[in-house]
């Protein structure tokens, strides 16, 4: 996908030296970004398959941080570069001529840039606290080190090794409504508007008119696409990321208690992190698929408005000259 996005952006940079209101290449820069960074989410699969397999966590203090640290950075800015591609979308159909100042490569980079200084001062308590600690797996206590408990714990092979992030309530809370509710209420909101505008743009144009054969316009099958790729896309959102949110907030907040003793809990748990890996995978993909329908949609619609300038030029120009022959033999009478 990252390969296919860079192709994209060099095709894409030599048309744009000829049609420069037509260029995306800030939208492949956004893309590449959330290629880049769901790849990220994805590469801690492999860890926590094997702590599970193992029971325990076998890559040491440095690995814990940086595992816990990139895959809370990962996941916030996955979100981040979601809501400003969805931002982007809405600015390019809401106002395309306006913000092409702000569609720009400079100014994607920055944004990509701002994005993820943000997301590492966010959760720079991630990287503090996280560590790996010595367990007693029939009890699930934490150990002291050179404790009594931890040396009987050795004796009876009872003692594994865990990765934690133990993170407080108002942690948790504010990291689901920046990395979750927030962006989910802006991606709604924005494509919310991009679909009223598309629906709206048609309706003028071809005030709900049928083709010869009665069947629909092309252009209206081409809106309503664009309508159940955005709806998918939100939907798919909201079903990727709810359960993981959810698990976190109940398991914070002592409602559900996950330990080796509730294996149904942690399969949950794992589940609810494999749709947010799928979410990942699927995410380049699919904003890919938005962004050509709705730069097809933009081209027809241009085409369109070109076509009916060129006939009312046309009509114009006959009626003058009409009116200009009128005229001379008017002239000529007298």
């Amino acid at each position: 996908m990252i390969i296919n996005v860079l192709t994209s952006m060099r095709r894409t940079s030599m048309r744009g030296k000829r049609h420069s209101l037509s260029n995306t290449n800030h939208v492949f820069i956004y893309v590449l970004g959330l290629s880049f960074v769901d790849l990220v989410v994805i590469l801690h699969l492999p860890f926590l398959v094997v702590d599970l397999l193992k029971g325990q966590w076998l890559f040491g203090v440095a690995m814990c941080k940086l595992y816990w640290f990139g895959e809370s950075i990962s996941k916030l800015l996955s979100s981040f570069i979601m809501t400003v591609l969805s931002w982007d979308r809405y600015l390019a159909v809401c106002s395309p001529v306006k913000s092409m100042r702000v569609r720009s490569n400079c100014v994607a980079l920055l944004v990509l840039l701002t994005c993820s200084l943000l997301a590492v001062i966010l959760l720079l308590p991630v990287l503090i606290q996280s560590s790996v600690f010595r367990i007693n797996k029939m009890s699930m206590m934490p150990l002291l080190e050179h404790s009594e408990e931890l040396r009987l714990s050795d004796m009876q092979g009872t003692t594994i090794s865990k990765c934690v992030f133990d993170s407080d309530a108002m942690f948790t809370l504010y990291t689901f409504m920046i990395g979750f509710a927030l962006p989910a209420v802006l991606i709604t909101l924005f494509y919310s508007r991009v679909i009223h505008k598309v629906q709206k743009s048609s309706r003028n144009m071809h005030g709900g008119r049928t083709t010869v054969q009665g069947g629909r316009d092309p252009t209206s099958t081409r809106v309503q696409q664009v309508t159940k790729r955005i709806v998918a896309v939100i939907l798919f959102y909201f079903l990727c990321w709810t359960p993981q949110w959810t698990l976190n907030i109940m398991s914070q907040f002592n409602m559900i208690h996950v330990s080796w003793m509730t294996p149904a809990l942690s399969a949950m748990f794992f589940v609810a992190h494999l749709l947010v890996c799928f979410n990942s995978a699927a995410n380049p993909v699919l904003y890919a698929l938005i962004n050509r329908e709705l730069r097809q949609q933009h081209v027809m619609a241009m085409q369109r408005k070109r076509q009916s300038f060129t006939h009312a030029t046309h009509d114009a120009l006959e009626f003058v000259a009409r009116h200009t022959h009128k005229s001379a033999l008017a002239i000529t009478n007298l």
